[in-house]
């Protein structure tokens, strides 16, 4: 427990290696298994959680096991626009296949609409297609592209960034059309079956949209949070699923290298394929982040330096809503307590929080608290625990209260502008040092 920096960062590093080496990553069997870390640095966010999102189900997998869940993770819903991140997944198998060949033009596809394309619009490429830089400016037949689109005409094919629908619903028809195989069908034969998907259900999709507006339909999936989890970790161990290469290594790279910079999407400045990326970013451990991202709340996130996949759900059917400006601070607060975490793993002195606590926050007799250390062990003792409890030291400012039937309670301890410690709040109880 008492490891510096500098040796939880090797041993992080060193792990990793054998790790890729080796091929040893857990994967979750028929069921995801559940991280047994007391001292889990996410468990804070909870009320941030409860209060400032609208979350119905939520699940953060590290090191391919839950580390944290939050609602219903069983519960089947659509995933709105997020669902183009899984067709860019799909994709991957038949590029490199040869199957479908991204140099392939509209015109070459025969591929055309209710508004017919101009010859230069049908000069755009799959590639193009699929990076939402088509030049073609047309209506979709479903809501959700971006504001402002440009006239017809304004940009030629792979100019511009616009996020257009109707890019996205053409290269479902392109999937189709090269591969001979219903978009669905595919999906559960590809991926949903290799992966042991818990909740799809194939008799739950199909393809949905305004035909007077667009012959291009929309795909839209249906999906439970466990399982979205299931795709991000697909995404984060490179298309590898238990020693078995589900999408081309190759692939994952391309698509999650960023092709265009967007600037009116919060933290999310670049767009690759169909992906959201975080580019740019100042936070050093969002480097090579990207996500899934659909309306209301839905987002599969990974994060690879710090070996994470977030599944998050907020179901329309609920009439909530959790921004892309709300996720973004969670996504903030989620970064910055791995950092902390990472930065207070120093070498702690145990000294320091040893000493007499005063619990005087009930207007009966205060209630005194003893720290103190045995055998290299901080432990507590008092009148609600008068058998001394064990406190699992995190790091500098925060511990675990080794006590189950309390549920494992933080303790965060309070310094002045010395650092000395002054207190701890536990359970929404500040108890100061005597």
């Amino acid at each position: 427990m008492k490891k510096t920096y500098f040796l939880i960062l090797l041993t992080l590093f060193l792990s990793s290696q054998i790790t890729y080496g080796q091929e040893k990553f857990v994967y979750p069997g028929d069921e995801w298994e559940y991280e047994n870390a007391k001292c889990n640095p996410y468990s804070e966010l909870r009320p941030f959680i409860i209060d400032s999102l609208n979350t119905t189900g939520l699940l953060i997998i590290n090191n391919g096991k839950i580390l944290f869940e939050y609602g219903d993770v069983k519960e089947i819903s659509y995933l709105a626009s997020a669902r183009k991140s899984i067709l860019s997944m799909m994709y991957g198998k038949y590029v490199t296949d040869g199957t479908i060949n991204l140099n392939n033009t509209l015109k070459d596809l025969k591929i055309d609409d209710i508004n017919p394309l101009t010859e230069e619009e049908k000069q755009a490429t799959i590639e193009q297609i699929i990076n939402a830089r088509s030049g073609v400016y047309l209506p979709a037949s479903n809501a959700g592209s971006g504001p402002n689109m440009p006239k017809r005409g304004q940009y030629k094919p792979g100019t511009h960034f616009y996020y257009n629908n109707w890019d996205f619903n053409v290269a479902g028809t392109i999937f189709e059309q090269e591969t001979g195989k219903g978009i669905y069908q595919a999906f559960q034969e590809d991926i949903a079956i290799p992966l042991n998907l818990q909740d799809f259900e194939l008799s739950n999709h199909r393809r949905t949209g305004n035909e007077k507006l667009s012959s291009h339909l929309a795909y839209h999936f249906h999906l439970s949070t466990r399982d979205m989890a299931r795709l991000g970790y697909l995404m984060l161990r490179k298309g590898n699923w238990d020693g078995k290469q589900i999408i081309p290594e190759e692939w994952v790279e391309k698509t999650t290298t960023r092709v265009s910079k967007t600037n009116e999407y919060g933290l999310t400045t670049g767009y690759s394929h169909m992906w959201w990326l975080y580019s740019d970013s100042d936070l050093d451990l969002l480097e090579g982040a990207y996500t899934a991202a659909g309306a209301y709340g839905q987002y599969i996130t990974v994060i690879p330096r710090l070996d994470i996949v977030i599944a998050h759900k907020t179901k329309s059917a609920y009439e909530r809503v959790t921004s892309h400006k709300d996720y973004d601070n969670f996504i903030l607060k989620l970064v910055k307590s791995a950092e902390l975490n990472l930065k207070n793993n120093e070498i702690v002195d145990y000294e320091q929080f040893t000493g007499t606590y005063i619990d005087d926050s009930s207007s009966s007799q205060p209630m005194a608290f003893e720290m103190f250390i045995d055998d290299k062990i901080l432990k507590v003792k008092g009148p609600i625990f008068p058998a001394p409890v064990v406190i699992d030291i995190c790091n500098a400012n925060r511990g675990i209260l080794n006590a189950p039937n309390m549920g494992y309670p933080s303790l965060n301890f309070k310094r002045n502008e010395y650092g000395k410690i002054i207190g701890f709040n536990v359970l929404n109880i500040y108890i100061k040092k005597n």
